[in-house]
């Protein structure tokens, strides 16, 4: 195993993310992050989106710049959460060209370093992502005592209208009662506290995994302002089962969010909203599907497979248990 003791990187300077900095920061992440990310970064209001996720009040994610000898090489982006069991856990990328491993490398060293010292004395666990496509610097994250775990899994359903078979589950949604809602860009300063039940929806779901929670309706209502963006919400009289969050991707649309409150298990409700996501695909504009789930999480696995989505790619995080200095 190879051996880098501290001090082996160069040592840079990090600098938070503030309201001057964000065009910044999405000119940065347009020009060196993965496709998705790289539109995302080129959308209007990408600056702003970038200030609401840096401040909301809990689970924020950071961004911050990384300077070296006075030239921006990196960008770090963590996010901290509690799992159910009540140990931390910190979420880091971080975002470089792709022809400056060097600069990866020591940002990387830098920012573990750094974690170690914050959790001093904490049950806190590290988890690094890695970009597909880039080359990451392994040996290092093996010599901090990370391990690789499995990750996230990427799903893709080519452009078609909705085939027999798929997303069998709606009907029964449908004859309990459940009804459909897309929310699109034009309706996305609705008054009502619509996306705040959203938020909890997402909170309930994906904080119960020790994914994050704490998003806000504001963060969900600014999710919407890309072009082509959209919500499909699944609900039953006046109660909200389940939502769809889905934005327009490189190459097709990209599911990025899909929950249902346990209490609507078993109803249909998430079916029924991913059935009106493939009339959506194919009726503007005949587009393909993408969508991300947890390698673990075999429910929504399971979804997207109902859904005619076909596995594709998989991509694993590294993880150090206990960050430690």
């Amino acid at each position: 195993m190879a051996v880098y003791p501290r001090g082996t990187f160069t040592r840079g300077t990090f600098t938070p993310l503030t309201a001057d900095t964000a065009a910044m920061l999405a000119a940065f992440l347009a020009a060196h992050a993965d496709p998705e990310t790289r539109r995302m970064a080129a959308e209007p209001g990408a600056a702003e989106r970038l200030i609401i996720r840096n401040t909301r009040a809990q689970d924020p994610v950071r961004d911050e710049f990384w300077h070296l000898d006075g030239r921006l090489r990196a960008v770090l982006t963590s996010i901290r959460t509690r799992r159910p069991d009540g140990r931390g856990l910190v979420n880091l990328v971080i975002w470089c060209p792709a022809d400056d491993p060097e600069a990866l490398a020591a940002c990387l060293d830098q920012a573990l370093t750094r974690e170690g010292n914050k959790s001093e004395g904490t049950a806190c666990d590290t988890r690094y992502t890695p970009l597909p496509g880039r080359t990451e610097p392994l040996a290092l994250l093996r010599a901090r005592g990370f391990r690789e775990r499995a990750g996230r899994v990427r799903y893709r359903r080519d452009p078609a209208p909705l085939r027999a078979g798929e997303v069998p589950h709606a009907d029964r949604a449908l004859a309990r009662g459940y009804a459909t809602r897309l929310i699109t860009l034009a309706e996305a300063e609705d008054p009502t506290d619509l996306f705040d039940q959203v938020a909890h929806i997402h909170n309930r779901c994906f904080g119960a995994r020790g994914d994050g929670a704490g998003l806000t309706g504001r963060v969900i209502r600014a999710a919407l302002s890309p072009p082509g963006s959209g919500l499909i919400l699944a609900s039953r009289t006046d109660d909200l089962a389940a939502y769809l969050l889905f934005t327009a991707g490189h190459d097709g649309l990209l599911g990025s969010e899909c929950a249902c409150l346990r209490r609507h298990w078993g109803s249909g409700a998430a079916d029924l909203v991913c059935r009106e996501m493939i009339t959506h695909a194919w009726t503007h504009g005949r587009q393909a599907i993408t969508a991300w789930a947890d390698a673990s999480n075999a429910a929504s696995r399971r979804m997207l497979e109902r859904a005619g989505l076909q596995l594709t790619d998989s991509f694993n995080h590294w993880v150090r248990p206990q960050t430690q200095p």
